[in-house]
């Protein structure tokens, strides 16, 4: 997974840890170290307090250092057409793979028009997906086949949906237009655009899930909050969920700038209204009645991680470990939170895993079967 690539972190955390800087191609014995001392917890959230402090001691320069790691879409900012005044259903495409289609949504909330990949489903719920930071033309969950084998074709079979091209957008409405990411208004479009039309488009049992992923975990569940009843279950996987504390807000900061976005566009400064709405964290009354999983991975790297990453710079499996203790570290806040709330979740952590599908794909199942039985 690149997503880790993008992130200036990586080679602030590389730097922590005593390992060569991001860019320095493996050796097996620098994973092998790394390994072992990623099997120490205590070790990986001291990483990532470190690296904090690190970026704090580039005062003025850390903006310009995470804007060297960022990963820019050329595509964007996609263009906006003001000729779109209506949602509809562009185009439904099939696709070689039976119950899988392309849809094409024309959104006016953002002036373009909108792909998404589709698994038709046969009577289930409709369960719309939230991807991680890079959210390509294709979702990793399709195009790697782990939606298809989670959500195999039968009777009941959810119709799954998953909006692509929100990178670095936290799937939110924007205050402004960003000069690098142009116009998101993922909010509107997922809950006043995508779901009436998804509903009259498929065969369905009136009930509605979300399953989000790092950056879509985030989205969704601060989606479900702000929206009380919107869906009937909430899945989130290796996300972040304060606006306000130190983990959560430089995580929404990190995972806009390295697409190449500022969050000052998307919330405004620092601590004002829209950062406080959306600290599931601090008030998270909004989920209340709603079934909710959560779910991480420890960090600590495994033997398949590591033969999944040859090849690629070291820094990936430094970042993908401490971005997972970072998303733990989130996770169990929430889980905390909710318990003092009286509002009821499960939740499931892998003992090993990193921030990339390795550990993604083990979620997956367990989530869906942990929501499943809310939306009958």
């Amino acid at each position: 997974m690149r997503v880790l690539r993008t992130l200036a972190l990586t080679t602030v955390l590389s730097l922590a840890v005593g390992t060569p800087a991001a860019g320095a191609r493996p050796g097996t014995f620098e994973q092998q170290v790394h390994q072992d001392l990623t099997r120490d917890h205590n070790f990986n959230a001291g990483a990532i307090h470190s690296a904090y402090g690190l970026l704090d001691l580039l005062g003025p320069h850390q903006r310009a250092i995470l804007d060297s790691y960022q990963q820019v879409d050329p595509n964007m900012p996609y263009p906006v057409d003001p000729t779109i005044t209506s949602a509809r259903i562009v185009q439904r495409r099939a696709t070689e793979e039976p119950g899988r289609e392309r849809w094409v949504i024309a959104s006016p909330s953002m002036g373009r028009n909108i792909e998404a990949d589709v698994l038709v489903g046969s009577g289930g719920p409709i369960i719309y997906m939230f991807e991680g930071v890079e959210s390509p033309q294709t979702s990793g969950w399709i195009s790697r086949g782990i939606a298809q084998r989670t959500f195999p074709p039968g009777p009941g079979r959810p119709t799954v949906i998953i909006p692509n091209q929100g990178r670095g957008s936290m799937w939110q409405d924007w205050l402004h237009d960003d000069p690098r990411l142009g116009r998101m208004k993922w909010e509107t479009f997922y809950t006043k655009e995508l779901m009436p039309l998804a509903q009259q488009a498929v065969w369905h049992n009136g009930k509605r899930g979300a399953i989000g992923l790092s950056m879509g975990a985030t989205g969704a569940m601060m989606m479900a909050n702000n929206h009380p009843g919107l869906f009937d279950a909430v899945a989130a996987l290796s996300g972040c969920y304060s606006t306000v504390d130190r983990l959560g807000r430089e995580s929404a900061y990190l995972t806009v700038s390295s697409a190449g976005g500022r969050a000052e566009n998307m919330w405004g400064p620092q601590g004002s209204e829209l950062w406080h709405r959306n600290d599931v964290l601090g008030h998270p009354d909004g989920l209340r009645g709603t079934r909710i999983h959560l779910s991480a991975a420890s960090g600590e790297v495994t033997d398949e991680e590591i033969r999944s990453l040859q090849g690629k710079p070291f820094s990936d499996q430094v970042g993908g470990s401490l971005m997972e203790t970072g998303s733990l570290l989130c996770t169990r806040r929430l889980a905390d939170a909710l318990s003092r709330s009286g509002i009821d979740h499960s939740t499931h952590y892998l003992p090993r895993g990193i921030h990339g599908w390795v550990a993604f794909e083990q979620q997956l199942a367990p989530a869906w079967e942990a929501i499943e039985p809310a939306l009958r």
